[in-house]
């Protein structure tokens, strides 16, 4: 009888220990999908604020596409 009782309480120990090694790998998967903090910007035509790396930079002025950057463009004669 005792010999069954040491065999469960292993088995208790083996599964709690991978029990917590998958909880720290689904932590570490959540941490690694948070994106990083990134600058906003906001469209020297509309306003809208919108990624740093999503848009284009003319004379030191953000647009959030390029029919608002050649609209702000002056005209060319």
């Amino acid at each position: 009888m005792g010999k069954y009782l040491l065999l469960l309480a292993f088995l208790c120990v083996v599964w709690w220990i991978w029990r917590k090694g998958q909880a720290t790998r689904r932590a570490l998967q959540r941490r690694s999908s948070v994106r990083e903090v990134e600058p906003m910007v906001a469209c020297a035509h509309c306003g809208v604020n919108h990624p740093l790396s999503e848009s284009l930079r003319a004379n030191d002025r953000y647009y959030c596409c390029l029919a608002h950057q050649r609209e702000a463009e002056p005209t060319r004669q």
